[in-house]
């Protein structure tokens, strides 16, 4: 019998304004490292990684990077479809990063499923000499919109992968056992676009 690589793949999509750290934030969490010279995504990028569950079992993270221009809202916003979680991420020293995620919230509620995850992300936690937008604050958003609130820091590493995986045990807790039964080769959380082998890491 060959052994399945993993159980499940969970879709998720990373969304904010640009220049936030989006890229360099899910960079840090697939391969550790932290990019100075990023450029701006153009479009969406795809990555994907497996990571062991609390319960052991084996997920494939699908990643789908969003761009934070204007000019691709309305070619991005059609990857919401079928994603089982959201990142919304804000640069916790630009206050207008942080008005805008009320934006990119309601657009993925629009488009993605009901039952969709939404994990809201102070990201640059390194800059925090520089804060514009207080821990308090971003709380309470996150509180008013059912929301877990997570700090981190693409350039350190620090609380990246916690947000990450907050929402993958979140999902993996609440799923039907049945679900995960040695007749299934692959469960899948989404139901859309066919993914870029090509762009893809381990």
């Amino acid at each position: 019998m060959i052994s399945r690589k993993f159980d499940y793949t969970i879709k998720t999509v990373i969304v904010g304004d640009s220049s936030v750290g989006k890229t360099c934030f899910f960079v840090r969490f697939i391969r550790d490292v932290f990019d100075d010279f990023s450029q701006p995504t153009l479009g969406v990028d795809f990555l994907s990684k497996i990571v062991e569950t609390k319960e052991g079992r084996r997920v494939e993270l699908q990643i789908w990077d969003t761009a934070g221009q204007e000019l691709f809202r309305s070619v991005t916003r059609g990857y919401y479809r079928g994603c089982a979680i959201a990142f919304l991420v804000f640069d916790i020293t630009n206050h207008s990063s942080f008005k805008s995620i009320e934006r990119w919230l309601s657009d993925v509620k629009e488009v993605a499923p009901p039952n969709v995850i939404p994990v809201l992300i102070g990201n640059k936690e390194d800059l925090s000499s520089s804060i514009a937008v207080t821990a308090e604050e971003a709380q309470k958003f996150a509180s008013e919109h059912q929301m877990k609130y997570f700090t981190a820091s693409a350039k350190t590493g620090a609380g990246v992968s916690e947000a990450i995986l907050s929402a993958v045990e979140a999902i993996d807790q609440s799923a039907d056992p049945a679900l995960f039964s040695n007749q299934n080769d692959n469960i899948i959380f989404e139901n859309d676009e066919e993914k870029p082998k090509e762009s893809s890491c381990c």
